[in-house]
């Protein structure tokens, strides 16, 4: 299981980019509205979501890895598994590449149809196969988030 090293490489780069992240949203203007949410509110609660799930996979990372170099030592004739970390340092770029685009993407294209799009082919990057999980995923958490921002937050997205 060196695949689980590839967990603890995401969590520190996922962290990098909360730090980053932070770092960005500390630079929006307050809208002086008192106790109401302002601007930034939706963005802190995204970095420290971010941030807190990428600590749980740091530590599950760690715990699988001391688990295998425990089993390692026990039986030393087995091999580690190569494919799997390339696979997974592929699935990084890719998701990386993929989300680029959908910055290039949201803007000209609109909310909706990239965002779905994003989310079927990053689906399919995590090799999911189930149809069914292409047709109802996607369209009922972008209806969802749409909805929320649109109706609830008076946030209009393109």
């Amino acid at each position: 299981m060196v695949l689980k090293r590839t967990d603890c490489g995401l969590a520190l780069l996922l962290l990098a980019f909360c730090a980053f992240a932070a770092w960005r949203t500390t630079m929006v203007p307050s809208s002086g509205a008192g106790s109401q949410a302002g601007p930034a509110f939706l963005p802190w609660i995204t970095v420290v979501g971010i941030a807190l799930l990428s600590v749980a996979l740091f530590i599950r990372g760690l715990r699988t890895q001391i688990a295998v170099s425990e089993a390692s030592i026990a039986n030393e004739e087995r091999a580690p598994q190569r494919s799997g970390v390339r696979y997974a340092t592929v699935v990084l770029v890719l998701f990386v590449v993929l989300m680029i685009a959908y910055a290039i993407a949201f803007e000209r294209v609109g909310y909706l149809p990239s965002t779905i799009a994003t989310f079927v082919i990053g689906m399919l990057l995590l090799r999911e196969r189930r149809v069914l999980q292409f047709l109802v995923v996607p369209a009922v958490v972008v209806a969802c988030v749409y909805y929320g921002f649109t109706y609830l937050l008076d946030v209009y997205l393109p």
